[in-house]
């Protein structure tokens, strides 16, 4: 068997002069902000926050492995 990397979904929050934006990334805790910053232009500051979504939502969102998007 090999190795497998497990992740999860967590939510992201980037901030840029005064607007704040909610991001959902599924995978490991350590590349989820990295994520997020790919998807941006420069000058936001992009946190890992301790919200959760719940079971409707994430049913929705429909997120692959290594999947971003805004909420």
């Amino acid at each position: 068997m090999g190795n497998v990397l497990v992740g999860g979904l967590y939510v992201v929050q980037a901030t840029k002069h005064g607007k704040t934006e909610y991001w959902a990334v599924a995978t490991i805790r350590d590349k989820a902000v990295a994520a997020v910053e790919k998807e941006l232009d420069d000058g936001w500051t992009v946190t890992l926050t301790d919200r959760r979504l719940t079971g409707q939502r994430l049913s929705k969102l429909r997120l692959r492995p290594n999947g971003v998007q805004k909420l």
